[in-house]
């Protein structure tokens, strides 16, 4: 009865060595790095946000305190 528990673990580390690994992560398009930046678009964004109306920096913002516990 005592021999059971090793022969289960001799037949079952063979499993565990040849088990397929895991597969690797699939880059994202979101994670590509290598195309290169369009500036002008970058700029014209930039200009948008800079120009939009009501838009304030975070400094300018006024204290927007709703968290829990706030009166």
């Amino acid at each position: 009865m005592g021999y059971i528990i090793p022969i289960a673990v001799l037949a079952l580390l063979p499993l565990f060595f040849f088990r397929p690994l895991r597969r690797r992560a699939v880059p994202e398009p979101e994670d590509d790095v290598t195309t290169p930046i369009d500036r002008e678009e970058l700029e014209q964004a930039e200009r948008e946000v800079r120009d939009a109306r009501g838009a304030k920096s975070i400094d300018e913002e006024e204290q927007d305190d709703w968290g829990p516990g706030t009166r």
